[in-house]
């Protein structure tokens, strides 16, 4: 059992969580919810805010989180704070079929204050198998070295930016401190170009169990990733980095351990105009398919899919944060194996049964119906507030995404 906290006002009461689960139990399905079937996998990514003790969560939340990642096969997490009894619990609610793999704390120093996360996959071992291989995305010491020497100018003038903030920083801190107030927050180093990861990405082995030994499995190296949530040009900056990491390996066919790589990430890819984003990101995935990733020119290149920045056929354009504004989560398939879907393939997603789909659980129309009898986007502005109020926290502020993937027959 979970210790329970406080109950609040902050909390949904028992008659609305007797109509929450009343509604998933019956129709969660509606919502996105990707069923379980014999004939397919369902992996999917999930940024579950501030994942840390079990006593931060009421017990109904936890059995909530629950009843989501049970119809996962493999999905990854972020956000997974340093106190991993939250994620052990969990496990310990899914059952002894599931497995659990989780990286140490990224994003700052051990012992220093900061915002510390760990990246980790819960995955069922009856559907799934972890191989032999985990390990980090990072820049070699040489290649950051490198690059702040040949921009060493457009640094000098960051940094000087930097200082005087700062310096204006530490004036506001004495002046709050005079009057008993309370210091503003420090001003952040914002990088004019890319070094390193904010946090660095996780990836580790794993592939689909097969019936049938004549029949090859699918192979992955499967990449959880939380990008820097800054400034635009940071944001940019980090994303195009993974994808240029990603590509390149993809291509060293040779040398990689399984030949497939899936990145399941909260890349947190969408701000101002969310369609100039998107379009920007799909040209350029579409770009690397024409060029880096081009099979005739480069047999040993890989297809780039990122099944989410299209719009899906039934859906449409999906959104992944619980306010349904952003698609910060992502999912990214860079593929040798010609069993897995291209983008081609995405105009047709969801049309047969068992065959190939993404999509999203939306759970803020599940609690919106439950609650309301109506969509998120048809409730009052002061229910939608209570909402996100209630389940922002407890729950999360994104929504799982996913991918249906055939197995080998």
């Amino acid at each position: 059992m979970a210790t329970k906290k406080k109950k609040t006002e902050k909390e949904f009461n028992d008659s609305e969580w007797q109509a929450i689960n009343a509604i998933f139990n019956k129709s969660a399905d509606d919502f996105g919810l990707p069923e379980r079937r014999d004939d397919s996998v369902v992996i999917g990514s999930f940024n579950i805010r501030k994942l840390g003790a079990i006593k931060a969560r009421p017990d109904r939340y936890w059995d909530f989180l629950k009843s989501i990642i049970e119809r996962f096969d493999l999905i990854a997490i972020q956000e997974i704070m340093d106190d991993l009894s939250g994620l052990e619990y969990l496990k310990e609610l899914l059952g002894k079929n599931y497995g659990m793999v989780v990286s140490d704390v990224t994003g700052v120093k051990p012992g220093e204050r900061g915002n510390p996360e760990r990246l980790g996959f819960l995955f069922n071992w009856k559907r799934i198998e972890r191989t032999a291989l985990a390990s980090d995305i990072t820049y070699d010491r040489s290649d950051i070295a490198n690059n702040l020497y040949n921009h060493r100018a457009i640094f000098d003038a960051a940094w000087e930016k930097h200082k005087e903030k700062l310096d204006k920083w530490e004036i506001k801190c004495k002046k709050k401190k005079a009057e008993g107030k309370k210091k503003p927050g420090k001003p952040p180093m914002v990088l004019p170009k890319f070094l390193s990861f904010i946090r660095q990405p996780h990836y580790v082995s794993f592939q689909t169990k097969v019936k049938k030994k004549t029949v090859d499995p699918l192979k992955f190296l499967v990449v959880n990733a939380h990008l820097h949530y800054g400034t635009k040009k940071e944001r940019e900056m980090e994303f195009y980095a993974l994808l240029d990491w990603l590509t390149v390996r993809a291509q060293e066919i040779d040398k990689l351990y399984h030949p497939n790589i899936l990145l399941l990430s909260d890349c947190n890819l969408d701000f101002g105009k969310v369609s100039v984003m998107r379009n920007k990101a799909t040209a350029f995935i579409k770009s690397l398919n024409k060029s880096v990733l081009d099979k005739k020119t480069n047999k040993k290149a890989a297809t780039a899919n990122f099944p989410i920045l299209s719009p899906h056929p039934k859906h449409g354009i999906l959104k992944t944060n619980l306010r349904q504004k952003e698609t910060y989560d992502q999912i990214g398939i860079f593929s040798h194996d010609t069993r897995l879907p291209t983008p081609d393939d995405n105009k047709n997603a969801g049309t047969t049964d068992g065959d190939y789909d993404y999509g999203v659980f939306n759970i803020a129309n599940l609690l919106a119906m439950a609650l309301h009898g109506k969509n998120l986007n048809k409730v009052t502005a002061n229910q939608r507030k209570a909402i996100y109020k209630k389940s922002e926290w407890d729950i999360s502020d994104h929504m799982p995404i996913w991918i249906r993937l055939k197995l080998p027959e």
